[in-house]
């Protein structure tokens, strides 16, 4: 597959990574290397998952997008990846020039599809999903940004970060209804402790009781002192 895609897409490559080489600048550079280390491993996403998670109102959304990124690496780099076995376009001689001019980033070995947009596209199309349309849209043009930078930098074909896209959605779309699932199934078992406290407590919840708790406590402390 990986030789059908190169000899299929040659021409569309080949004008996008012309393209890219023509308007190569140190700031465009320089926002690609960011986006660049953002994506790595997709660990900035997974954190906003998990700062999400850390709050009992949004802790839905936060698991909706780990669940998220999660079936998105599983596609990716446990399946699509291997199956495809894709090299990268720096080591295509005709690339590897425009791939040394922005900075010669080095990337595993396969590369179709790109797991910096897949990861990027499967946390921002949760938080669209489960946010407030009216402005939870802003998220998408990140994962439009970050598939702009994979290509620039030379690590990944334009097909690359399509596949990313497209994995990313629906990995997106499958973590909306695995959460519903596991939701249904805490609101089932809501007696249990466990089930209770993962539905109705966070950082602020647990912070709340704990000083309100030493208030009481400070409190009693003081009416003994003024009853002595």
């Amino acid at each position: 597959m990986a030789q059908w895609l190169n000899t299929t897409f040659a021409g569309l490559d080949g004008a996008v990574f012309g393209f890219m080489n023509s308007i190569k600048c140190g700031f465009l550079t320089w926002i690609s290397e960011i986006f660049d280390v953002l994506g790595s491993a997709g660990i900035a996403f997974i954190l906003a998952g998990l700062v999400l998670c850390a709050f009992s109102k949004t802790r839905k959304i936060g698991a909706h997008v780990l669940f998220s990124i999660v079936i998105g690496a599983l596609f990716t780099n446990v399946i699509i990846k291997p199956l495809v076995a894709r090299p990268r376009p720096y080591t295509n001689p005709d690339f590897v020039g425009f791939w040394e001019q922005v900075g010669a980033s080095l990337e595993s070995e396969k590369s179709f599809p790109s797991g910096h947009t897949t990861s990027a596209t499967a946390c921002l199309v949760a938080i669209f999903i489960s946010c407030d349309k009216k402005w939870s849209w802003v998220a998408l043009p990140f994962t439009l940004i970050m598939a702009f930078t994979r290509v620039y930098l030379i690590v990944h074909y334009t097909t690359d970060v399509i596949g990313g896209l497209l994995v990313g959605t629906v990995a997106a779309v499958a973590g909306y209804y695995l959460t519903q699932l596991v939701y249904r199934l805490l609101k089932k078992f809501s007696h249990l402790g466990i089930c209770r406290f993962v539905l109705y407590y966070g950082v602020v919840e647990l912070f709340n009781q704990i000083f309100t708790k030493d208030d009481r406590g400070q409190n009693k402390k003081e009416q003994i002192e003024d009853n002595k």
